[in-house]
């Protein structure tokens, strides 16, 4: 999502975007609620919810939402770091963004990867892993509503319903097709 698009709040930045996404005149919202935290009480709230770094979650939050025909901004993202996150001191190099981006991914992978070997090797049952789906979803609305968004009004629930549930049937067809 491009600056301007119900990201922001009155408060002015010192830089704008890249000129083909338009100037950036208010501050970015999304981390308000940590106005006054330090790096490290941010971390440590995210720990008690995800596998993700303060520094990776922010980085990522940023590049989903400011990107230009499909790109993340990440040298804009990098030399605003401190404006648009007040838990963030110091600007990055647009290779600290990418690297904190990519191990973001990476931890997404490997959370997926075990959750669905757990289930898929046995380990757990799918009545477990149904609960599991429940305490998930409360996690998700907590970090929703950290990021300052309404859970309730996210529009992508049956769409991610129907994204698991296919996942599911994937990952059931290739393991069937392997066995053979």
């Amino acid at each position: 999502m491009a600056a301007g698009q119900g990201l922001l709040s009155p408060i002015s930045l010192s830089s704008s975007m890249p000129e083909s996404s338009g100037p950036v005149t208010e501050k970015y919202w999304r981390f308000q609620k940590f106005d006054r935290k330090k790096y490290t009480e941010v971390n440590d709230t995210l720990k008690k919810l995800t596998h993700l770094t303060a520094r990776e979650w922010a980085i990522a939050r940023l590049c989903s939402d400011f990107k230009d025909r499909g790109r993340s901004q990440m040298t804009w993202i990098g030399e605003n770091l401190p404006e648009l996150v007040p838990f963030m001191n110091e600007k990055y190099a647009r290779q600290d963004v990418a690297s904190a981006e990519a191990a973001f991914k990476r931890k997404v992978v490997r959370s997926g990867t075990t959750f669905f070997y757990a289930y898929y090797a046995g380990l757990i049952s799918l009545e477990e892993m149904l609960e599991m789906v429940q305490g998930i979803i409360r996690n998700i609305e907590e970090l929703k509503r950290i990021e300052g968004s309404d859970p309730a009004a996210d529009e992508t629930s049956a769409e991610v319903q129907l994204l698991m549930a296919e996942t599911l049937k994937r990952i059931t067809d290739k393991l069937k097709e392997v066995q053979q």
